[in-house]
């Protein structure tokens, strides 16, 4: 596969699917008016995607650069597969989208209290008192966004039972949303699909 080819099919393609993800997000909450439970790995997963053009790209130029340049080439595949590994031991457990602080919490206490769970707040994390299993919570209300992930793989479990009855929360019991995710989400998939059309009515 030449630059080109890189350049004006497999780089607007995964924009594309990019872009689609985006606009998912970003209609699920706008159109449903329900915040959205996704799992760290899909944006982990358009992470990837959004890395693979440039790293193929460097792959491409190191096979045809010299030898003294190609290791040189070769160290930005090498950096990025780095920080793709950073990535994947950080983005763990669950993204909730258009949401706002009191809401998150009010969906979070309302799941364990289904599951018979009581939670007991420490200085760095949330404690299941019955079982002893600890879970991570960051909330950026300002921007409508949250993250919930286990502290260790004996949590998994619980976790994803707390996760699913957010879900269930959200959908059934309204509260305050901030849609301002969801909106920067919707331009910018727009932009990279229209980008992305432009790109392949370029010719080869």
């Amino acid at each position: 596969m030449n630059s080109d080819i890189l350049f004006k099919l497999a780089f607007p393609a995964i924009n594309i699917v990019i872009g689609v993800f985006f606009i998912f997000v970003a209609l699920k909450t706008l159109i449903g008016r329900r915040p959205l439970l996704l799992s760290s790995r899909y944006l982990f997963a358009v992470m990837c995607l959004a890395f693979l053009p440039t790293i193929a790209n460097s792959i491409v130029m190191g096979l045809s650069s010299s030898q003294s340049f190609s290791k040189i080439l070769w160290m930005n595949p090498l950096i990025f597969l780095m920080l793709l590994a950073f990535f994947w031991i950080q983005m763990k457990g669950y993204m909730a989208f258009a949401i706002s602080d009191v809401y998150f919490r009010d969906a979070l206490l309302a799941s364990a209290k289904s599951l018979g769970y009581s939670i007991e707040e420490t200085m760095s994390c949330l404690k299941i008192k019955e079982t002893g299993h600890e879970m991570q919570v960051a909330i950026q209300g300002w921007i409508g966004t949250a993250q919930l992930k286990s502290t260790a793989k004996e949590s998994n479990d619980a976790v994803r039972q707390i996760a699913d009855g957010m879900t269930k929360y959200f959908q059934s019991t309204p509260g305050k949303m901030n849609y301002i995710t969801s909106y920067l989400y919707l331009i910018v998939g727009v932009f990279l699909i229209a980008m992305s059309a432009w790109m392949f009515s370029l010719k080869l």
